[in-house]
């Protein structure tokens, strides 16, 4: 548990401090729009954090946890906050706490947005489940479920917003990737993920 909190603070940290260096907004979605996303991510972070027992649930553990899957946990974490830093990295300065778009903003399709528009999402997902695995709680699973509902939300609401920004070559960049997981490919086109 020390080397997956370890983790979770240093990328907290950077984003702290990463978000002192963003343009302005340019354009956001309405504050209505946020606050389903909202409950979600903070909710998400709370239950699987604070291991608080559900109610009507005898047992707060759905399996008993075993070195096995506490190791497998240790490993999604790190590779999913790495990717998530890596992916903040990439974003620099158009990188935004909500659905928005920045002045100036530009596409970034490089690093790991190559392959997936949304890794930075994928990421935190990823660090989750490692949660998950080490924890094995009821509230952790339920936490994760809540993560995922909230990052598929704002990665719908992200593509129709920088489909209305860059038009044309925002559906070619959308043909290429994924957008939580990197597209699978077929004879045709890729697809949606």
């Amino acid at each position: 548990m020390v080397a997956i909190q370890f983790a979770w603070v240093v990328t907290g940290a950077y984003f702290l401090v990463s978000a002192l260096l963003t343009n302005r907004i340019k354009r956001r979605e309405a504050f209505s729009g946020r606050l389903l996303d909202s409950l979600l991510l903070f909710g998400g972070y709370f239950l699987i954090f604070s291991q608080i027992p559900l109610p009507g649930v005898s047992n707060p553990q759905f399996v008993a946890p075993r070195e096995a899957l506490q190791i497998a946990g240790v490993v999604f974490t790190y590779l999913g906050l790495p990717l998530t830093i890596w992916s903040r990295a990439r974003l620099g300065r158009y990188w935004s706490g909500v659905v928005a778009l920045k002045q100036d903003h530009r596409l970034i399709q490089s690093g790991p947005y190559r392959v997936v528009r949304h890794p930075l999402y994928s990421g935190i997902i990823l660090a989750a489940i490692g949660m998950v695995f080490c924890v094995t709680t009821w509230s952790s699973l339920l936490g994760t479920a809540a993560l995922l509902t909230c990052f598929e939300r704002r990665a719908h609401k992200e593509d129709a917003l920088l489909a209305s920004e860059f038009g044309s070559e925002f559906e070619r960049y959308r043909q290429s990737t994924g957008r939580l997981l990197p597209p699978l490919r077929s004879s045709t086109a890729p697809l949606e993920r």
